[in-house]
């Protein structure tokens, strides 16, 4: 276990495979559980499942939100790097030290799953490939090389990135919104190959077409100049909208 090492697990009604995955992750490092306003007992499964904190959102406010309330708990905390994944069971906790051997090479670096690259592992559905592939080359131009796999949200954070750089959109925007800001401000992207997991019946919450869209316009926005600057990922922050209704 690395103990300056912190999860982060957004989730939204993720309680079938939630305690699973908090349970394999504890044999690596403490893990945050972020309940974006679940109705179906996540909280609660976290709970049960030895997260060391789980914070609930009082209203649905969206991954980015539950991301920016984690990294905030996270750093409070003493964090000196964030790992993130999500609680539907798409991210293999397996594959977790592969990400921190990566991580403790490259600590100045955001270090980021790569689906793509793996030699195991189901294959991706065919509008899901299209999508982020679709992303990464949106994406590709204002980066210096063309990520691939932008989309993936197993990633580790360096905590200075976390307390240096605003992170203020919304949504899945977020995590693409943490590469351009990378890049801007000097940190390297190192590509981890992981196994990609798509359990039977299990539905993605990034929407092909919708989400791409707004990935799209947020670049947009960032080609013509558009930084944001409001806002701050610091340890005394949470998401807009949120506040702690269960914490254990």
């Amino acid at each position: 276990m690395t103990d300056q090492l912190w999860a982060v697990v957004p989730v939204f009604d993720e309680v079938s495979t939630l305690g699973s995955i908090v349970e394999r992750l504890r044999a690596h490092c403490p893990v945050i559980v972020v309940d974006d306003a679940s109705t179906d007992g996540s909280a609660r499964a976290a709970g049960r499942s030895g997260a060391a904190v789980v914070v609930r959102h009082a209203r649905r406010a969206g991954k980015g939100a539950a991301l920016r309330t984690g990294f905030c708990a996270a750093l409070r905390r003493g964090a000196t790097a964030v790992a993130t994944l999500d609680g539907d069971g798409q991210h293999d906790p397996a594959d977790l030290p592969r990400l921190l051997a990566a991580h403790v090479a490259a600590p100045d670096a955001l270090v980021l799953g790569h689906r793509f690259g793996a030699v195991a592992g189901d294959p991706i559905p065919a509008l899901r490939r299209l999508a982020i592939r679709a992303a990464d080359r949106i994406l590709g131009p204002i980066l210096p090389t063309r990520p691939s796999d932008s989309q993936c949200g197993f990633r580790i954070y360096p905590g200075a990135f976390l307390r240096e750089i605003p992170l203020v959109e919304d949504g899945f925007v977020l995590e693409t919104e943490a590469l351009v800001q990378a890049t801007w401000a000097g940190y390297r992207l190192v590509s981890v190959p992981i196994r990609s997991v798509y359990p039977r019946g299990r539905r993605s919450r990034f929407h092909a077409v919708t989400d791409v869209a707004r990935i799209a316009w947020y670049l947009a926005r960032v080609r013509l100049g558009a930084r944001r600057t409001a806002g701050t990922t610091r340890p005394d922050t949470v998401a807009p909208g949120a506040r702690v209704a269960e914490e254990v």
